[in-house]
């Protein structure tokens, strides 16, 4: 991966990136698609109780997240170093923690699954419509928890196409199975739940093989855990990484009750849309800000200063120039995008077209937040990269939220993002000139060239 020039980082940048962008659009697409589905063939109060769920459902994928981006920076900085073995071993506890993560999920909602429907808010049909989903979900959550981070680690083995084919032939199998159980089958919730989790497994099963079977540096060994510094190290790399994906379930659980309130059903439908119409973007910035993690973190671990901000460099521009095209977009294709999913509510639409404006302008602010939160976590600087997370993600959206609903009123709820993106901008920028220029590289170049000298030796 070691690279001297910037044509070089561009086609490094592009061979994550295609993939990686690739694999965010499947997912989102077969997401979307399955919200189509259940709004069409189960109801409008089925896609309201989907959005219910949001926040309990984004725990396993944030645990996911946060394994994942905190142990493929750590191993994508040890094989910069040339410790294979070490990287190997990261590797390795970061399975045994998905696995963890995923089984206590597991249990967790089989047990409880009543009690987080009432903590949702759900009464009524919605709260039946809820249950039915979580219970036939539940068997299913190790899948999900692993899923994101088993691809992250096939980026760093090269093996980046494997990964989309498995995470496109999950998101057709979930496209033909919800398709199936819930248009032809009419089983409802369930049928949803049941698509979804089958077509996780079919696509994590063969990533978790390839690493067993056929990956040269970032594969499973025995005797792991003479330490654990790199699962402490991973876990505390990419809590930024969790906090800002574990946001949702604070903040949508927060937005749920803020828009019952203000706007009853009808516009918790529209917020449902909304999510599931900003859900591409969102993800694809994310996606196009992993692609230049790893290049950042291997650099670093090289000693290569000037093409760490090379590499971040080529990262910002590109996720900003997207955001601005998904701006355009949602504007342009708001209208048929909202027919798709509730062709009978009029209502809805119209809540639609004041929400939509002030979603494509947050997209613009918040392509350079993530892109400098992204960075701090590849230069090894969690604390700043979790800062700018919270300000964006918690403390920032939460009062606002407060704020400009009191405020303004409905209205407020569709700007809170926004205002929340701007204002963390100025706290991003700031982080980035007093610790993301700081890369400590001095140190990690001596221990390379003391690794290099033993194993010559």
């Amino acid at each position: 991966m070691v690279s001297h020039n910037n044509t070089s980082l561009v086609g490094q940048f592009s061979s994550y990136a295609v993939p990686t962008v690739l694999a965010a659009c499947v997912y989102c697409m077969h997401s979307v698609i399955s919200g189509i589905f259940i709004g069409r063939y189960v109801g409008a109060d089925a896609l309201a109780a989907l959005n219910l769920l949001v926040p309990l459902l984004y725990l396993p994928y944030a645990f996911s997240v946060m394994i994942g981006v905190g142990g493929a920076t750590l191993v994508s900085r040890l094989l910069g170093e040339r410790r294979e073995r070490d990287a190997a071993e990261a590797f390795t506890q970061a399975l045994w923690l998905l696995g963890l993560c995923g089984i206590t999920f597991a249990l967790a909602i089989h047990l409880h699954a009543d009690t987080f429907v009432q903590w949702t808010g759900a009464r009524g049909e919605l709260s039946r419509l809820a249950k039915d989903f979580l219970h036939a979900y539940a068997p299913f959550l190790l899948f999900p928890t692993a899923c994101y981070a088993l691809e992250l680690f096939l980026r760093i083995e090269g093996a980046a196409r494997f990964g989309l084919v498995c995470l496109i032939a999950g998101g057709i199998a979930d496209v033909a199975l919800t398709w199936w159980m819930v248009g032809h089958m009419q089983w409802g919730m369930r049928g949803a739940a049941f698509a979804s989790g089958i077509s996780q497994a079919l696509a994590c099963v063969p990533m978790l093989a390839y690493h067993f079977f056929r990956a040269r540096h970032v594969h499973p060994v025995a005797r792991a855990f003479a330490s654990l510094d790199h699962a402490w190290r991973m876990a505390y790399n990419g809590v930024s990484e969790f906090l800002g994906e574990i946001a949702p379930s604070v903040t949508l659980f927060a937005f749920n009750h803020a828009v019952l309130r203000w706007l009853g059903d009808t516009g918790l439908v529209a917020f449902a849309v909304v999510e599931y119409m900003t859900m591409i973007a969102s993800v694809t910035m994310v996606a196009l800000v992993q692609s230049m993690q790893p290049i950042v973190s291997f650099q670093r671990g090289a000693g290569n200063a000037h093409l760490v901000s090379r590499a971040f460099s080529i990262g910002i521009v590109v996720t900003e120039g997207f955001a601005l095209a998904a701006a355009f977009g949602i504007l342009t294709l708001a209208q048929p995008l909202g027919m798709l999913f509730v062709p009978n509510s009029e209502a809805a639409q119209a809540l639609l077209r004041d929400a939509l404006p002030w979603c494509a302008l947050a997209f613009l602010p918040a392509a350079i937040n993530v892109a400098i939160s992204g960075y701090l976590t590849a230069i090894e600087a969690p604390l700043a990269s979790m800062i700018v997370a919270l300000l964006r993600s918690w403390l920032l959206l939460l009062a606002m939220l407060w704020f400009l609903t009191e405020w303004l009123g409905p209205r407020g709820l569709w700007m809170t993002v926004a205002v929340t993106e701007l204002a963390t901008l100025a706290a991003s920028i700031a982080l980035y000139r007093t610790r993301g220029r700081r890369l400590d590289l001095p140190a990690q170049a001596a221990r390379l060239r003391t690794h290099a000298l033993k194993h010559r030796a």
